[in-house]
């Protein structure tokens, strides 16, 4: 959750400028259907009661890692990916099952993790499965290129810090001596939301209020969902809501905070939680979230806004469990000093509720950002709080209504949190939310936009841009418009909206992918209320670094009367032209004179050149310095050498 750092209004203190809308409203609805994404199969370690494999063990947090979980940010910190060590699939093997079929099991293990996602690259199962479990809880199977179809996707999360990870292939490919994918990371869970540390404790403050003690809410809260997810390295809590569309459709329509969720990477990896709460009024509270009914699979970006844009995000789930409500909505803002309830998940812990009112707007200064009076709520909070992990969370003005979304709340140091009252809060606006949406929620007519090519694979070397053509066209014959969106800073797209029938050019940054290796990600196509459609994007990027050898002869100079000479060698080894930028002498800079000493400041690939120097005047015995600065002719990255000579 974002914090302000100016005092929310109180009621009446601050102006409020009420602006006719219409009165859109639209009432929630349960899904009796659900969606399934794969039929239940057992993996066979299970199936058969096979041993444990051989397992590879992590090492504990490092200083590093425990401190990047504990640093301060917008979003509540969950856990951490892991990198594992080159060939670490190496330690799995093939065992023989009864009837002659093989599969290919491992262990990994994550010390004082309460649980592991497998983050797979280059996955290509075909009709094999892919299975992570403990044992008890399974996550999978997986097949074909994974559920986003493009090789590359994190596995739900199996609450253990040791799971086992098995490949069962399919009969065309029994013979394969290696597993179809890479695990690129594992997503380290810590135990509780707020402690490193194992511990019983509720990390929600004792001043919360249990969500199932309201009859009038009981039906709202299987609409409220904790989702849990990966970005830049870091695995995050916030909160949200199911949407209802006008016509009911049950499309799994999320609504959270833009600051929770603003890329396609990070909505790729959501989990949903939505039965994270006591079983009724006064139940015991669950230990952990392994028991609730969960959406995997990820979810796609529909559109998202920042702080000063209204801070919403709506994403696309995969599918839903039956029995979930889809919150209706309210494009009306409710007055001021109208009562509005809150439905969330404080600080990562289960599902509470909070009842408060609205006051006067207030613009705000929000984390260095400016939230506008006009696209937000300020709301004081009177019963119950709202915590770090809240964010996203729906606010309602009725049983089942939103009309607004967690955005921010007021700074309070931890030990005044159940006494300051009222909390204030601000909540983005659902009627500015709506004005950008509103195509998906009214479910309007659609026509999908394709691209002629489901993949763009660039080389790029030396940081040498080069761009592709991709064609759009629309089952429909009639002129259609779409959005694209390029979903890494290093994709540059020639327009991002237009008509179809067209092309567009895309293109890689090379500066923006400095270093070599591959890059990853995809551009968006939306087109209305149509699902959306992706263009896969790799970089593959080199980049030759000249590796340049400096000598000096002799090495020891002889003054013999004041006179004195010797030469020196810049030599290329790897093949990569580059040229010197500056040098200097026992830290006397003579860089003007390079030019004059060398005849040149470039160095060919695997090239030389040489500086005879000579002069006379007595220097003190010992060793002198040269430092040479450069930077190669292709790539631009810099490289420093520092040779020495001794004067006797």
């Amino acid at each position: 959750m974002r914090y302000s750092r100016v005092a929310v209004c109180a009621a009446g203190l601050c102006a409020f400028s009420a602006g006719a809308q219409p009165v859109l409203r639209k009432e929630p609805a349960v899904n009796t259907g659900g969606r399934t994404s794969r039929v239940e199969v057992r993996p066979p370690g299970i199936r058969l009661g096979l041993r444990k494999p051989r397992e590879v063990t992590l090492a504990p947090l490092s200083e590093a890692e425990v401190a990047t979980l504990s640093g301060p940010d917008t979003r509540l910190k969950a856990g951490i990916q892991r990198k594992l060590a080159p060939h670490s699939l190496a330690a799995g093997s093939w065992e023989v099952m009864p009837g002659g079929a093989r599969v290919w099991r491992m262990a990994l293990r994550s010390p004082g993790s309460h649980g592991l996602r497998v983050e797979f690259d280059h996955f290509n199962a075909g009709d094999g499965r892919v299975w992570l479990h403990d044992g008890d809880n399974v996550a999978g199977p997986y097949s074909g290129k994974g559920p986003h179809d493009n090789g590359h996707f994190f596995s739900e999360t199996v609450f253990s810090e040791s799971a086992i990870l098995e490949y069962e292939p399919s009969a065309d490919r029994a013979a394969e001596l290696q597993p179809p994918f890479e695990v690129r990371s594992i997503a380290h869970q810590r135990l509780t939301a707020m402690d490193l540390a194992a511990s019983t404790k509720d990390p929600a403050h004792y001043c919360e209020l249990d969500a199932n003690c309201y009859a009038d809410w009981k039906s709202t809260l299987s609409s409220v969902g904790q989702i849990t997810f990966v970005d830049g390295g870091v695995a995050y809590l916030c909160s949200g809501s199911l949407v209802a569309t006008r016509d009911n459709s049950f499309k799994p329509y999320f609504l959270t905070a833009g600051h929770c969720i603003h890329s396609e990477e990070a909505a790729r990896s959501v989990e949903a939680y939505w039965t994270y709460q006591t079983p009724a009024c006064g139940g015991t509270p669950p230990a952990d979230r392994s028991s609730s009914t969960r959406s995997t699979g990820g979810a796609h970006l529909i559109a998202s806004g920042t702080i000063d844009q209204g801070d919403y995000s709506l994403i696309l789930l995969q599918n839903v469990p039956a029995g979930v409500t889809f919150a209706g909505w309210d494009v009306g803002d409710p007055g001021v000093t109208s009562a509005l309830t809150a439905i969330h998940h404080p600080s990562g812990s289960w599902k509470r509720i909070s009842f408060g009112y609205r006051a006067g707007d207030a613009t705000l200064e929000v984390e260095d950002a400016t939230a506008p009076a006009g696209k937000y709520f300020q709301v004081l909070m009177d019963r119950g709080r709202i915590e770090h992990g809240s964010s996203g969370s729906p606010l309602f003005s009725a049983p089942g209504v939103i009309v607004g979304s967690l955005s921010y709340g007021e700074m309070m140091e931890d030990g005044t949190v159940c006494r300051i009252n009222p909390q204030g809060t601000g909540y983005s606006r659902f009627s500015n939310t709506y004005a950008n949406v509103k195509d998906y929620l009214e479910n309007l007519p659609a026509v999908l936009v394709t691209p002629d090519r489901a993949g763009l694979d660039f080389t790029i070397a030396n940081r040498t841009a080069t761009e592709q053509t991709v064609r759009l066209t629309a089952e429909s014959g009639s002129p259609i418009p779409y959005k694209l969106r390029a979903d890494a800073s290093w994709i540059r797209i020639s327009s991002v909206m237009g008509t179809t029938p067209a092309s567009v050019t895309i293109s890689v940054d090379p500066a923006q992918v400095p270093e070599g290796g591959q890059y990853k990600s995809t551009v968006t196509i939306l087109s209305g209320a149509a699902p959306p459609q992706f263009i896969n994007v790799t970089a593959n990027v080199r980049t030759d670094q000249s590796n340049g050898v400096a000598t000096i002869t002799p090495s020891t100079v002889e003054q013999n009367g004041g006179q004195w000479s010797f030469q020196i060698r810049l030599l290329e080894t790897s093949g990569a032209a580059t040229h010197l930028t500056g040098v200097k002498f026992n830290g006397v800079d003579y860089t003007s004179s390079l030019a004059n000493w060398f005849g040149t400041t470039k160095i060919g690939a695997n090239g030389a050149i040489v500086a005879p120097l000579s002069g006379a005047g007595v220097f003190p015995a010992g060793d002198q310095y040269f430092e040479f600065w450069g930077a190669d002719d292709a790539s631009g990255l810099p490289w420093y050498r520092v040779v020495t000579v001794t004067f006797k």
